[in-house]
């Protein structure tokens, strides 16, 4: 006898049917390309990455942990191909960067999603945009505050990158050879500051330092990171520097004096010389900044676009003409840009039968900051010779010596082969430091942190709601006491609390939370397959 059709056997037939018919049109989140730092020399960041990428696992990702060597090729697929799904993103933290246009607008806004550029994520937001260049007009600080606050807001909601944690570095010194009067800045022991502080014992008159790997460039054009431009800084000049705790200070300017919103005089000072003897005038400086617009150099072009045109007014004097106003015009356009000798740099191109002034070696260097370069031998070490005229002389040559990974240069330092440890030391290393009577210890208080950046116009990471699953599920604390040793901080926004007055007190960084991040993801339509894959929304 033929059964009925019950009602609720219809029910259950049309659910399997619709949920049978979803199943098949569940598409698995692609395998993730997690780029990092190599194990050999970067421990800490690699090992942070597969912590990040084993809790990611549990919500069902898969991820390819994509270990590539430090320059190169890890900057070129980061900053000039941005050809990763996230990576392991290091920013170092340096005086200058307390000016909070940095941490803000520069890494974010859709302009600079160009290759070589800061928003190597290609994240874009209209209102971010919006703000973060009505941000930068505004010279008066209480009146910049709130814009920079919602800033973060929005980065805090959107999660274009997740901060992990913001350092707390040490680095070292052993005092056979050396000592120095510190100063406590936000780059420690690498500021300019302390570098000129350094004070050689008994006939020692080249001090050793420290570092992993060797200059990148000596050519200020082609320099996009951080280890080349805290080089270059000392053998060249600024108009003016950040001072130890983020005030602005006079260099090659002695003075400089807004007349108004748009227009800035600078006079410089009469005594500065390039390392082949010929004198600073103000058609070197012309000539420098008008030089990097023309040839688009990608470290100063945030820097340098608000002006419209300089005039010079006399031999050490001349006048910057801005296209609007332009807050970070005096730390970091002033502050910035090295000042190269016209007379070495015009027509370069086709004297040396180049395509671009970016391909000069630039060696030998001539420049006029406080050291001169004295030799380079590449891959292994290079000479910085104090420059005894200069008026902030320098107390001691620096020798830079590239040991090629952390666990050398640190034996070094202990045998007193090396004087100057600029490189953060391992947590594990530090109490051991403090014990040899020979080893001063400098703790550093840093703006810069670590963080997983997304590439947001990628099919993975464009969707929002699981770059906000995946901050849900970094193991921050266990990351900071297990790999750091405690020393690191959590902060929701890239403006860090060690920038006190410019970070965003209101936000509170996501807590670890798996469950959460589950929860993140369902609300937003992610689904799991039978494999337990995690499948994007069904459209």
């Amino acid at each position: 006898m033929r059964k009925r059709l019950t009602i609720a056997s219809v029910v259950c037939l049309i659910f399997f049917s619709l949920n049978s018919y979803a199943a098949d049109k569940l598409k698995p989140v692609p395998e993730i390309d997690f780029l990092t730092w190599s194990a050999g020399k970067y421990m800490i960041h690699f090992e942070t990455t597969k912590y990040i990428a084993e809790e990611w696992e549990k919500l069902g990702l898969k991820v390819k942990v994509n270990q590539q060597v430090f320059p190169n090729p890890m900057l070129k697929l980061w900053f000039k191909e941005h050809r990763f799904d996230c990576v392991l993103s290091s920013l170092s933290g340096q005086n200058y960067r307390i000016e909070p246009s940095f941490f803000t607008n520069t890494q974010f806004n859709s302009t600079e999603r160009a290759p070589g550029k800061f928003n190597v994520g290609e994240w874009t937001n209209a209102e971010y945009d919006k703000i973060g260049n009505k941000q930068l007009e505004i010279y008066d600080s209480v009146v910049r505050k709130p814009l920079i606050d919602r800033l973060q807001e929005i980065y805090y909601e959107e999660q274009p990158e997740t901060l992990i944690y913001y350092y707390i570095q040490n680095n070292s010194i052993n005092t056979k050879n050396c000592d120095v009067d510190y100063l406590n800045t936000p780059d420690g022991l690498r500021s300019i500051w302390n570098l000129l502080r350094f004070t050689p014992k008994g006939d020692v008159k080249t001090l050793k330092v420290g570092i992993v790997v060797d200059q990148d460039t000596w050519n200020p054009l082609a320099a996009i990171q951080s280890n080349d431009t805290e080089v270059l800084r000392l053998v060249y000049d600024r108009l003016v520097q950040v001072g130890p705790k983020g005030e602005t200070r006079m260099w090659a300017a002695e003075a400089v004096n807004m007349i108004d919103d748009t227009t800035i005089d600078v006079a410089l000072r009469k005594d500065l010389k390039f390392s082949d003897g010929k004198p600073v005038t103000a058609e070197d400086v012309k000539f420098s900044y008008e030089y990097y617009k023309k040839w688009k150099a990608a470290y100063f072009m945030k820097y340098i676009k608000p002006i419209n045109r300089i005039e010079i007014t006399d031999l050490y004097r001349l006048r910057f003409y801005l296209e609007k106003p332009f807050a970070p015009f005096i730390m970091n356009t002033l502050g910035q840009v090295f000042i190269l000798p016209k007379h070495v740099w015009e027509g370069i191109v086709k004297r040396e039968g180049l395509t671009k002034p970016q391909d000069y070696a630039n060696v030998p260097l001539i420049g006029s900051g406080c050291f001169t370069l004295e030799y380079w031998k590449e891959s292994q070490e290079f000479l910085l010779k104090a420059n005894k005229d200069h008026f902030m002389a320098p107390k001691a040559n620096l020798l830079y010596v590239a040991f090629g990974s952390r666990e050398v240069l640190n034996s070094a330092t202990v045998k007193g082969s090396i004087d100057i440890n600029i490189q953060d030391l391992p947590p594990t290393l530090v109490a051991e430091f403090k014990k040899d009577p020979h080893i001063k210890v400098f703790p550093i208080s840093s703006n810069g942190y670590a963080s997983v950046r997304y590439q947001c116009q990628r099919p993975i990471f464009k969707h929002k709601a699981l770059r906000q699953a995946c901050a849900y599920a970094i193991p921050r604390a266990k990351i900071i006491k297990e790999l750091l040793g405690g020393f690191g901080g959590i902060s929701p926004s890239s403006i860090t609390p060690v920038n006190d007055f410019w970070h965003n007190h209101k936000l509170k960084a996501r807590e670890f939370s798996l469950e959460k991040a589950r929860q993140t993801l369902k609300d937003a339509g992610f689904r799991w397959n039978a494999e337990g894959r995690l499948c994007f929304p069904v459209e």
